[in-house]
């Protein structure tokens, strides 16, 4: 089966098939090395995002140990080049906060963190910004390994409104795959008062239709 185009690795939420090798910080960066600056077209206002690359291959396994070894020094170092890698692809743009799209609370107390606010706790150092949370979820539905139906119908967020009027907003998630909750996220601090919502995400899934590369 695949999932976003992506037929010969498995589906996001299985074990990855990779030997049980210690994971290095030259590891890391290795996978790193080739930032993207993507369009997404899936929803009715799309959005450009920056990626550190495509998921698969050793950015895959990265990512697979940050989340479900709980290497929390792999999210810390995503960060490190995501703020590169914004710094490159968006021509003098800075954020007034860094945010990101918080997973559930099911997940948060199985996993003992949520990866993609440490993410946006190293970026938003590298870029000496204030880290923000300014949103919720008010739905308890997983993303990892559901199916794409229910992927499509997206997590629900509350903002908080006071931390988003006017201020430009970095949003950051972990791993792109539909881009429904980026979307539905940015949308919901659009619709409260954010002068301007970017995005930021370690990996995406490179989908036909959905994903365009802009510029490497």
């Amino acid at each position: 089966m695949a999932i976003g185009g992506t037929a010969d690795e498995p589906l996001t939420g299985t074990a990855p098939p990779y030997p049980r090798r210690q994971l290095a910080l030259r590891h890391v960066d290795a996978a790193c090395a080739a930032p993207e600056l993507n369009s997404h077209r899936g929803s009715r206002h799309g959005f450009v995002f920056v990626s550190l690359g495509e998921y698969r291959g050793e950015l895959r396994r990265a990512v697979h140990h940050m989340k479900f070894r709980n290497r929390r020094f792999v999210a810390a170092r995503f960060g490190r080049h995501l703020a590169r890698a914004v710094r490159q692809q968006s021509g003098g743009w800075r954020p007034d906060v860094v945010s990101w799209a918080p997973t559930t609370a099911r997940r948060i107390r199985d996993r003992g963190h949520d990866q993609s606010a440490i993410i946006a706790a190293s970026l938003a150092r590298e870029l000496r910004v204030r880290r923000v949370r300014t949103l919720r979820r008010s739905d308890d539905n997983t993303q990892t390994g559901a199916s794409r139906e229910s992927r499509m119908r997206g997590p629900r967020f509350v903002v908080r409104v006071r931390s988003v009027r006017g201020r430009r907003i970095l949003l950051v998630d972990d791993v792109m795959t539909t881009g429904t909750t980026l979307a539905r996220a940015r949308t919901a601090l659009l619709e409260a008062g954010a002068r301007e919502v970017r995005c930021a995400v370690v990996a995406h899934v490179r989908a036909t239709g959905r994903a365009q590369v802009v510029h490497g």
